[in-house]
């Protein structure tokens, strides 16, 4: 169908792996569609996306008409172009008007248009690509993780504006921005794929009752395998009793008989054992994080009408709070307000100069995890840290929970994992050991909805104390206890 995109018989794996990501892959997918992509990191999702664009091989067949575009992609770093340039490359032909329409929409000003593009904020970056995205209307999205540097505000203004588009593919693990705009949704498991009409809130209901219908299968299936098993143990053993318990060789040889007709039932057990084997449906598993918490003798933080200057002004209004032990204090606020700031200060890893007053109080044994990824650390370099053979362990069966598949743990860098898989590396080395104060930074980017349900159902059950920066509306709402709004200090 023309404008479709027919997926028939498509299987795809690389080369180091030996199992394919996709097998025998068939969908077809309207053009008008707003379809999310949902799944764990490393399922393959950025991958679906390379196979449409025929940036790598696979077998089987991909027919479309449509013209897909990539996002982010962002102009070269030597590129010293304007906001208005770079939107006005790849579509030359559209009047100002238009484009300040637009961004009227993203909620930009109209004089941003005259500003360098790489002197902005990552989140202004991203609504103004996403707007030369579909400038060009003869264009088909694929938009690849848009919310890892928008803040909660941003991230509705973008869902918001996409619910006006029709016909793009968009990834993301943030279930509030999805269900803003989405009416398909294409789940990648781990053995299938499941395309769904609805919302992220549609699929979840559906894959709940799918899920328990296949474990009902899955017990009656387990429990013929093991009648199946019991049938050619019993076999084998009677037909080795039956030779070793006689001398006589007429008896010797109708147990030998006995023996390759036994043979034979076991073997043909064996198959339907193989068969129903094959027939267990893959349901997701999702283990249960155990975090090891103890608590602060003293309340962590104490703030009275208390800013950080920068130049002499408030980075920001002036805040009250308190954080006792137990605690779950989230900051929010728009980029650049100085969410992270914050979080340096009470750190200590900055000193800046302040109003008000304030006691901060930090335990001794605390889990800090940081915004962005530090580029000379990854998987092994933390491995390595680890003194003991007790100590890899408990990592690696950290990492296997997280939904890393051990296969990986022989891999000696983590450079060719998927940013949600590299995140694990940062997130499993938080949790190991005791600690009295977790202090996160944007802990949710990039990691799958499945180890976002994990983290809160861990945190609900060990109760930790927490300062946090987040802007996954869904996580902060289900784990904080408390929360204050960061704004611009106006005089």
């Amino acid at each position: 169908m023309t404008g479709n995109i027919l997926i028939k018989n498509m299987t795809f794996k690389y080369a180091s792996m030996i199992q394919p990501i996709f097998k025998n892959v068939n969908i077809n997918i309207n053009e008008s569609w707003k379809l999310g992509i949902v799944g764990r990191n490393g399922q393959g999702k950025t991958t679906f996306l390379k196979l449409l664009l025929n940036q790598i091989e696979y077998e089987g067949s991909i027919h479309s008409t449509l013209d897909f575009k990539y996002f982010p992609s962002y102009p070269g770093i030597h590129e010293d172009l304007t906001v208005l340039e770079v939107l006005l490359k790849q579509n030359p032909h559209f009047d100002t008007w238009q484009i300040e329409r637009e961004l009227t929409y993203m909620d930009l000003s109209i004089d941003i248009l005259y500003k360098k593009f790489n002197v902005l904020s990552g989140g202004e970056q991203t609504k103004l690509l996403l707007i030369e995205l579909f400038l060009n209307e003869n264009s088909f999205p694929l938009i690849d993780e848009p919310t890892n540097n928008l803040d909660l505000h941003g991230r509705k203004i973008v869902g918001q504006y996409l619910k006006k588009k029709k016909g793009f593919i968009v990834i993301s693990h943030d279930e509030s921005f999805l269900n803003q705009f989405v009416d398909h949704v294409l789940a990648i498991n781990k053995e299938s794929i499941d395309l769904i009409n609805g919302n992220v809130d549609t699929w979840k209901y559906e894959k709940v009752n799918a899920d328990m219908l296949s474990e009902e299968k899955n017990a009656k299936l387990k429990s013929e395998i093991k009648r199946l098993h019991d049938v050619a143990r019993q076999v084998n053993t009677w037909g080795l009793k039956r030779e070793n318990s006689t001398r006589d060789a007429a008896e010797r040889r109708l147990a030998a008989k006995q023996m390759k007709r036994g043979k034979a039932i076991k073997k043909r057990t064996e198959a339907m054992i193989e068969e129903k084997e094959s027939l267990i449906h893959n349901i997701e598993s999702v283990s249960e994080l155990k975090m090891i918490v103890g608590q602060p003798r003293k309340p962590v933080l104490f703030f009275r009408d208390f800013s950080i200057l920068r130049d002499g002004i408030p980075l920001f209004e002036p805040i009250n709070i308190d954080v006792y032990p137990t605690d779950r204090f989230f900051i929010n606020g728009k980029n650049g307000v100085g969410k992270s700031t914050l979080l340096n200060f009470i750190l200590g890893t900055e000193q800046l100069e302040t109003i008000g007053e304030y006691r901060i109080n930090l335990p001794e044994h605390l889990s800090i995890l940081r915004q962005k990824n530090q580029k000379d650390v990854n998987y092994f370099s933390f491995l390595n840290q680890l003194s003991t053979k007790e100590a890899k362990e408990e990592y690696w069966h950290l990492l296997y929970q997280l939904g890393i598949e051990r296969s990986s743990f022989s891999d000696k860098s983590s450079k060719n994992w998927s940013a949600g898989e590299q995140k694990k590396v940062f997130l499993a080395n938080a949790i190991l050991g005791e600690n009295e104060l977790f202090i996160w930074d944007e802990v949710t980017n990039y990691l799958d909805m499945f180890v976002i349900n994990q983290l809160i159902d861990a945190i609900e059950k060990f109760q930790p104390t927490m300062i946090g920066v987040d802007h996954n509306e869904y996580f902060v709402n289900a784990v904080a206890t408390k929360k204050i709004e960061l704004t611009t200090f106006f005089k």
